[in-house]
Order: structure tokens, then sequence, then C-alpha cells
């Protein structure tokens, strides 16, 4: 005859645990290391238009996996610490060019 020692049940990986290392019954939050392409074109406030051809031109640190961009958050972050900040002449070349864009958008201008 054998005596079987229950073991104690084990937490779950995808349950989080409140105070004391009980399980809350609450999913665990998934934490991905790599940004969609919808994330990065918010964080930087660009289009998905126009993130995808930063994407293709290598402009965004990023690689093509199965078909879909994967954009490594920490790589991100670096590439964007790592841009000359914008001096006054370039705000007021960008201001211009906006100028001009809009200028021949108007109807008899």
């Amino acid at each position: 005859m054998s005596t079987i020692i229950p073991f104690p049940p084990r937490p779950n990986p995808t349950t989080t645990t409140g105070a004391g290392g009980t399980s809350t019954g609450q999913p665990a939050p998934v934490v991905s290391a790599v940004y969609t392409v919808a994330e990065t074109a918010e964080i930087l406030r660009l289009s998905p238009g126009s993130t995808y051809t930063l994407l293709r031109s290598g402009e965004i640190p990023a690689k093509k996996v199965g078909g879909k961009w994967l954009i490594p958050k920490g790589r991100l972050h670096q590439w964007l610490e790592g841009l000359p900040e914008a001096t006054t002449d370039d705000v007021a070349t960008e201001l211009d060019r906006i100028d001009r864009v809009e200028q021949r958008r108007r109807p008899g201008a």
C-alpha cells in the first residue's frame, strides 16, 4: 500500500497575485517587447502610411517577420533619443513649407 501526498496547487503564471501571494484570478498582463505599426505611428504622431514609408526605407529600426513589421521597443527609443534636436531654422523652414502647401490648396490662390 502506498501513501499519496498531494502537491499544493501551483500558481498559474497567467494570473496575477495579490497581497500575501494569493491569486487574484485576474489574467496577468502580457508585456510585449515590440510595438505594432499602429502603436509606433501613435508614438511618433504620424499617419500609418508615413510610418510604413519610414519602416520600408529603414529609417525606423524594425524587422519584417512573416509579413508583419516588428518594432523593438528599446531600439525605437534609442533611435528617438539619437535624433538631432530641431533648431529655430528647422522650424522656420517647416512652417514655410506648410504655408506653401496651404497656398496651393486654396482655390483661386
